[in-house]
């Protein structure tokens, strides 16, 4: 999830050099490209889009590598944890990630960082009773 984190804030920074005013709500709002869909409906690719979906496909990857019960896991963990962290203090404090699309990546953090201890616990209670 740290990597979705900094290329948010990299385009972010992008569009804050740009001189753009509001950066946290114009930033991410920039057209990708679009598909007509068969109801007739012009659906626009937005970067704020993409990047939720990079979001979700991180938060995949997160739950199946804790899946895994290694003394990996718990370096795993805590760093999930800091970069929850990071996602916090920047929600707050950075007028970059002031808006709804980075406070959905806080939530799919939080979600990893829950997630990951609760599998692993699972993962590790289901080891320890079969050894």
């Amino acid at each position: 999830f740290g990597i979705v984190l900094v290329i948010y804030m990299a385009i972010g920074a992008i569009f804050f050099m740009g001189g753009s005013a509001d950066v946290g709500s114009e930033a991410f709002d920039v057209a990708l490209g679009g598909v007509m869909l068969p109801s007739g409906i012009f659906w626009v690719i937005q970067i704020k889009d993409v990047i939720i979906l990079g979001g979700l496909f991180c938060l995949f990857i997160e739950i199946i590598k804790s899946t895994r019960s290694t003394d990996a896991q718990i370096v795993e963990h805590i760093l999930s944890t800091f970069v929850f962290i990071s996602y916090m203090v920047a929600f707050l404090w950075a007028p970059i990630a002031g808006n709804s699309t980075f406070f959905a990546l806080l939530v799919m953090s939080l979600i990893d960082v829950i997630a990951g201890f609760t599998i692993t616990i699972s993962a590790a209670r289901r080891d320890f009773s079969m050894g």
